[in-house]
């Protein structure tokens, strides 16, 4: 799977190997947070958009038991990181 996502576009694979982009802000007292969705810019939606792709490529490379066992992670890298230890486990 690893190398059809590569070949599919690779930046899509390095947020899944790194983390989802998340748009971020500084608040007063130099925190900084995520933004919530009614403050993002065109660039925030992007990186959104950018996360939902890897997770869809990800759903549609899983079987329905795989889907099932991952369908709470919230961001690509946690599926991927959840199904590479669902083949673990399916390899022993």
């Amino acid at each position: 799977m690893e190398n059809y996502i590569q070949a599919d576009d690779y930046k899509l694979w390095m947020l899944i190997k790194n983390g989802p982009l998340i748009p971020k802000k500084a608040t007063e007292d130099g925190k900084i947070i995520p933004k919530k969705p009614e403050e993002f810019n065109a660039e925030g939606f992007r990186m959104m958009e950018e996360n939902a792709k890897a997770k869809k490529l990800l759903y549609f490379g899983l079987g329905p038991d795989e889907y099932t066992r991952i369908s709470e992670c919230e961001s690509a890298k946690e599926i991927w990181d959840a199904s590479k230890l669902l083949m673990k486990v399916q390899d022993k």
